[in-house]
């Protein structure tokens, strides 16, 4: 691997070493988690310091950011689906008519996950004129919760929320609890490993949905036991950060270089997860100047 040689306003330092305080993620079992750590692994390889820390997911990464979760403020960056980012921003605009866009921008693209919509394989619906649906994603802040609100909005659909275990999923649509099920996760998931009696579901597009989302498909090489690939709309999964001010830039950059110049290493040493990562992905309402520099200039 070729080291970069790195130049920067230091946060502060520890035995030589920068430190950039710690990176928001999921829970210790999720993807963000592994995401988190790989970066920092590979980070640590060039004296950076950045700690993976677990979270509740995308929304308290990013109150974590906007500094109303914790207090010590040593977090810095995270990880969070990309319709979280704007479903948080919503809420800051009613409550306090401000946006959160220039403060929490996007350093880079960290692939997509797929958003698994699915009921029982003998179900049928019509989305044209059916409207109303008793839903399952889970908390009411996980990220596949945000994404089912999203998509709510999107068709004009009526989503009644039914919280329930996630292992009593294809019980409650069984006995009619509820409908349909959501869940975003990278495919193939381990989540639908042991679930059978289900089939997945794909939306008709419009214009609201290719906004924000991006198309990806589910197949039967993910899961052997579905009868055919089907179309699937994946969120974006990004790497945020805190330090936007202009002095942070250089920091910012050499984050993204490293990240950038390694992507071959990182898909060789800590998984195949990174192979269709795509840093180079820009459809973002913000993003930070100093990553965009980089991949501006370097794609």
């Amino acid at each position: 691997m070729k080291l970069l040689f790195i130049t920067f306003t230091v946060l502060f330092t520890y035995m030589n070493a920068v430190n950039l305080g710690t990176i928001a993620t999921g829970s210790k079992t999720g993807g963000y988690y592994k995401l988190g750590k790989d970066i920092s692994m590979l980070l640590k390889e060039y004296d950076l310091d950045l700690e993976p820390i677990t979270s509740g997911g995308s929304y308290q990464n990013l109150e974590t950011l906007n500094g109303v979760f914790i207090k010590d403020n040593s977090t810095f960056f995270a990880i969070v689906q990309k319709d979280a980012i704007s479903y948080y921003n919503y809420f800051q605009y009613k409550l306090y008519n401000k946006s959160i866009y220039s403060k929490i921008p996007v350093v880079v693209s960290l692939g997509i996950d797929q958003i698994h919509i699915f009921a029982l394989e003998d179900s049928e619906f019509d989305f044209e004129n059916r409207k109303t649906y008793k839903v399952h994603c889970g908390s009411e802040q996980s990220g596949s919760c945000i994404t089912a609100k999203y998509i709510e909005k999107a068709y004009d659909y009526k989503f009644i929320y039914v919280n329930s275990k996630a292992e009593n999923v294809v019980d409650k649509l069984k006995d009619g609890t509820i409908d349909i099920a959501f869940k975003v996760v990278a495919s193939p998931a381990n989540y639908f490993k042991d679930i059978r009696s289900i089939k997945f579901i794909d939306l008709p597009t419009n214009f609201i949905m290719e906004d924000m989302y991006v198309h990806s498909k589910i197949t039967r090489e993910d899961y052997p036991w579905i009868n055919e690939n089907i179309h699937a709309f994946a969120v974006p999964k990004v790497l945020i950060t805190s330090l936007w001010q202009k002095e942070y830039d250089p920091i910012i950059a050499n984050i993204t270089k490293i990240l950038i110049s390694n992507k071959r290493y990182l898909e060789q040493r800590y998984g195949v997860e990174w192979k269709d990562v795509d840093f180079y992905e820009m459809n973002f309402k913000k993003m930070s100047k100093g990553s965009k520099d980089v991949l501006l200039n370097t794609k």
